[in-house]
């Protein structure tokens, strides 16, 4: 096991092809996105020279009231602090600033003081699985580990062992306890397992012959790294929710480690592999930067982006370094982002001739996506369909789900979710079928669960340049009671959205459909009509019944209720009061149209029309009969067959 430090993710050896501090000193000496990266990172190791340690009860933006009263190691706190040390110990690394050590040296300090730091876990995830390690042992066993390889020259002979033997103290056998203990982790295939398997892997590449069990924790994880990148769908589907995606940094930073360890010269296979996840995050992006918002995570969640410059790099993908130069600043992960950015390849926008406009994934969650440019900024209008299984880790029962944006601004909506409750989590609306854009029979909720046969599944599709694209899912197996239930959604360019939900039902129930808009809405003396302005974007909308008969809307507003109303850390959850509307009918056969007309907020509004057997708004008309479901725009139209 090699001696030589630093030797991973970057070397001083020049005779190497992996990367060097010579190059990486280089370019961030150039004009560019690196360079920015670097002024990043440098500032927040200058502000870290005279800040006091970050403890486990400081208050962070973000932070509750009960984390901080407690000293909880939840995530936030854990990322400031292994990011003070990871920042530290790079920029000690390109200037040769003792000071930036000492900076290093005395957060790592803190994190050993059981006063401070109590243990590398979160109280939750301890109280409930009782397990010696979590993600937190992951995330700072890596970043500590990896921050003394750097550092490793500048460091005194009692300075590196005393970074080890804390490593060891309240890292490594924390883990290798919990693993002899059947860590669920080590078999589930989430995030947990490349945070804490991959994180320790990473570790014991970092401390090499410095600690005497770190061949042992690279060879744990090797396999278990590999069997993980099975988990992502054919296409690149993420596992989980999208907005837990941005966890794919974890296998990029672990192969890219493994490398260097393994004195590999070429681009690590695994990392080529996650190309077409790359595209399913673009996929995943709405203008100006935010990512779809199904399932755990928030509204106006942040592009995931932070691998993106890795998988550019290996395989050399213009559109790919595009992707990531839009949406890059602020940057989630700066350190890793810069050790892997290449400045030297040259970014290419996707045109529609280059990169269609819409696209339907299969496995995992089923993400459906529709837009009229890739313009990245402003684009008329993107819509989101879901059409996969509700079962996954982090996602909701919410099979069919959509999102409608515009002009840069969200519109119909998917209310992400709050911190997370201790239990019943169904119970709390952000986490149930209440809390989304969908149809319900009696109150029931959608099924959620791992049963393979309680799945939505898209039955039908078609995606074209010039008009848009529709797609229907099947939705039956997610309700109890119903005999066919499905969704199927128009997009016409550029703006308009076309949404039928049918169903059939054992016996006569309350049909209930929900839209949950992204501001209040503004309501018309006609039935059925209702405005939503958001910015630089407005949708006028209209709900009815098939044979066009106007529905009543009635709005409404979010609210938790005792005792349902409070986060696993005992912390009352913020009252949203997000809006809904919500239209209902009593039968056991009913068609909901809800039709949706995108447009910049400076243009007029023009409500939809009942005339004749059809609903008109200016040029564009949209007919349902028995046979077809026709929507004609002024130049294009969809001609979409019955679901039966």
């Amino acid at each position: 096991m090699t001696d030589l430090h630093p030797h991973i993710l970057i070397t001083t050896d020049e005779t190497s092809r992996l990367p060097t501090v010579s190059s990486l000193s280089a370019a961030v000496g150039r004009p560019g996105a690196r360079q920015r990266l670097w002024q990043l990172v440098q500032a927040a190791a200058d502000a870290g020279l005279q800040a006091p340690p970050i403890t486990s009860f400081d208050s962070l933006p973000g932070r509750s009231t009960e984390d901080v009263r407690r000293g909880n190691r939840d995530y936030r706190i854990v990322d400031a602090a292994g990011q003070r040390v990871t920042q530290a110990a790079l920029a000690a690394l390109l200037t040769q600033d003792r000071r930036y050590v000492d900076s290093a040296l005395r957060q790592m300090e803190c994190l050993f003081d059981h006063n401070k730091w109590a243990e590398w876990q979160d109280i939750f995830h301890r109280e409930h699985f009782d397990l010696d390690a979590d993600l937190r042992t992951g995330q700072l066993a890596r970043d500590l580990a990896l921050a003394w390889d750097w550092m490793q020259p500048m460091l005194t002979a009692a300075e590196r062992q005393s970074v080890v033997d804390g490593i060891d103290r309240c890292g490594i056998q924390p883990y290798l306890r919990a693993v002899d203990a059947g860590a669920w982790w080590l078999q589930r295939m989430n995030n947990w397992t490349t945070v804490i398997v991959g994180g320790l892997g990473i570790c014991g590449m970092a401390l090499a012959a410095a600690h005497p069990q770190s061949t042992a924790l690279v060879d744990m994880s090797r396999p278990i790294m590999l069997a993980y990148l099975e988990h992502y769908g054919p296409e690149g589907e993420f596992n989980e929710n999208p907005a837990y995606a941005i966890s794919s940094f974890l296998p990029v930073l672990y192969f890219s480690a493994l490398r260097c360890h393994d004195g590999e010269h070429e681009i690590p296979a695994p990392i080529i592999a996650l190309r077409q996840h790359a595209y399913w995050c673009l996929y995943a992006t709405a203008p100006p930067g935010h990512l779809v918002s199904f399932g755990d995570g928030g509204p106006e969640y942040p592009a995931l982006t932070s691998f993106v410059p890795a998988v550019a790099s290996a395989t050399q993908d213009s559109v790919l370094h595009w992707f990531y130069l839009q949406h890059f600043e602020p940057p989630r992960f700066p350190v890793w982002e810069l050790l892997w950015l290449d400045d030297a390849l040259v970014p290419v926008a996707p045109t529609p001739a280059s990169l269609p406009l819409g696209r339907a994934y299969e496995a995992h969650s089923g993400l459906i996506s529709s837009r009229t440019s890739w313009d990245p900024d402003r684009t008329e209008c993107v819509v989101f369909g879901k059409a996969g299984h509700g079962g996954i880790n982090h996602t909701h029962p919410d099979g069919g789900q959509i999102e409608i944006h515009g002009y840069g601004r969200r519109l119909i909506v998917d209310l992400g979710s709050v911190p997370y409750p201790a239990d019943n989590q169904r119970r709390y609306y952000h986490f149930s079928s209440d809390g989304h854009n969908q149809l319900t029979f009696a109150g029931r909720a959608q099924l959620w669960d791992q049963e393979p046969n309680h799945q939505a599944k898209r039955t039908a599709g078609e995606f074209d340049g010039d008009r848009g694209g529709w797609w229907r899912i099947d939705l039956t197996s997610l309700h109890e009671g119903a005999e066919s239930v499905t969704r199927t959604v128009v997009h016409l360019h550029p703006g308009i959205v076309v949404v039928v939900d049918a169903a059939s039902l054992r016996r006569a129930e309350t049909c209930r459909l929900r839209w949950h808009p992204a501001t209040d809405p503004v309501p018309s003396a006609i039935p059925g009509l209702f405005t939503v302005i958001n910015g630089d974007a407005r949708i006028d909308a209209s709900v009815a019944a098939a044979d066009g008969t106007a529905l009543a809307l009635h709005a409404g507003r979010h609210q938790y209720q005792p005792p349902f109303d409070q986060d696993r850390m005992n912390n009352p959850l913020p009252q949203r009061r997000e809006p809904y509307l919500d239209a209902s009918l009593e039968a056991d056969r009913v068609c909901f149209v809800s039709l949706f007309a995108v447009s910049s907020s400076t243009d007029p509004g023009r409500p939809w029309q009942r005339d004749d057997d059809c609903w008109r708004r200016g040029d564009v008309s949209v007919l349902l009969d028995d046979s077809m479901l026709q929507v004609v725009g002024p130049t294009s139209r969809w001609d979409v067959p019955s679901d039966g």
